[in-house]
């Protein structure tokens, strides 16, 4: 069960408050009762501050699913208001701009998204992310707290900024949480993608109760999110993470980022479909994908790989055991045995983890869990949300 501390002196009912409306925002189904036995608070305590939080619409009662079976009433339940203020979160990629607005309990209530395929300069880049955020804005009827920022890395934490991620378009030392704060007038806070990925599965999704844990996320690139001791893990300066950037092959071609023999220079989408062309040429015409001038996205090689095309698994198999050479060595680093993967692919797909998962388990000879994200490729924007939550959710931010 995730930790949740609390404390009874009138000090700190600031951090009390945080402590309720994390688990209000994070566990299902939970009562005043559930409240006091989890944190250690006295029932007036809970009871004073709950009130408190319903008074100001941050939290309210759900009178749902009260009676049980016939057998006497469950305790009233709480819950995130309906007039609770929001969260924005925004998502950069090399091809596409996303603006989402959320509930504190990181539901997404309305999004919005910019899909390109051509070059884009640093302050378009800005005005596009503007533009999708007033769309959005104009007829939300709530009150927005502050903007989290997932961007393709590398991230600069302390300068804030985009620094220098390979091949954007010449984008770098972008200050982008400070220029769209000026114009919307709320705070404004970026994150790594992948750091973002691992924070959303920490705050929302299936590791609450992990305190040490890799997140990876394969999406244009292959990068890594870190939960040491309960902790985002970003660095110094917030560039951690970069695995695709990491050697596979000393004596192999330099790579973009200066280094040699990278990752991503053997674990990519191209290196996909140049390995199914050249097997079309051995095998009979029912193993094959069907024949086009056009590459394969990797969620149609995936999905192939997951009806057994021979094709689409051999592509995909080679992929895996790139990327889990690189994942054994960071796996050893940190001591880490649980691995929560995000990416593109039909909510069913499980063929990623099972060749990740066996993989790891032949190089290290160990048992490594490897999960599927439940939020898909969605990670990051999500964790762009949980970048804000996480600070209310602490007490080190007050709303």
């Amino acid at each position: 069960m995730p930790t949740f501390k609390g404390t009874n002196l009138h000090d700190i009912r600031l951090k009390n408050r945080a402590v309720i409306l994390k688990l209000v925002a994070t566990e299902a189904q939970t009562s005043r009762a559930d409240i006091s036995q989890k944190t250690g608070l006295t029932k007036t305590t809970t009871g004073n501050v709950v009130a408190d939080l319903i008074s100001e619409n941050i939290i309210c009662e759900t009178h749902a699913d009260n009676i049980e079976n016939g057998m006497g009433r469950k305790p009233i339940s709480l819950d995130i208001s309906p007039k609770s203020p929001c969260l924005c979160g925004m998502l950069v990629t090399r091809s596409k701009l996303s603006v989402v607005f959320t509930d504190l309990k990181g539901n997404i209530l309305v999004q919005k998204d910019y899909e390109y395929d051509h070059s884009i300069t640093a302050a378009s880049l800005v005005d596009i992310l503007l533009a999708l955020y007033n769309e959005l804005y104009v007829s939300f009827a709530r009150r927005l707290i502050a903007i989290g920022i997932a961007s393709v890395g590398p991230v600069d934490i302390v300068k804030q900024e985009i620094a220098s991620p390979p091949d954007f378009y010449g984008i770098y030392d972008l200050p982008l949480p400070e220029l769209i704060s000026k114009k919307t007038g709320i705070p404004a806070y970026i994150i790594h993608d992948a750091s973002a990925g691992a924070l959303a599965e920490k705050v929302y999704g299936m590791a609450r109760e992990l305190h040490d844990f890799i997140y990876v996320q394969m999406n244009e690139g292959i990068g890594a999110g870190f939960i040491l001791n309960g902790q985002n893990y970003s660095g110094t300066f917030g560039k951690s993470g970069e695995i695709g950037h990491t050697s596979i092959n000393f004596a192999g071609p330099p790579c973009h980022c200066g280094n040699i023999g990278c990752l991503e220079l053997y674990a990519n989408v191209d290196a996909m479909n140049a390995k199914i062309n050249h097997s079309k040429k051995l095998f009979a015409s029912s193993a094959k994908l069907p024949d086009r001038c056009a590459p394969y996205t990797w969620s149609e090689i995936v999905t192939a790989a997951e009806a057994s095309n021979f094709l689409a698994m051999a592509a995909l198999d080679e992929f895996c055991a790139y990327v889990s050479r690189a994942l054994a060595n960071t796996i050893s680093l940190f001591d880490i045995n649980h691995v929560i993967v995000g990416y593109d692919s039909p909510p069913q797909e499980t063929i990623v983890i099972k060749m990740l998962a066996e993989n790891l388990q032949s190089i290290m000879n160990k048992s490594i869990t490897v999960e599927k994200s439940c939020f898909g490729n969605n990670a990051p924007i999500v964790g762009a949300v949980a970048l804000i939550a996480n600070q209310l959710f602490d007490g080190s931010w007050k709303f």
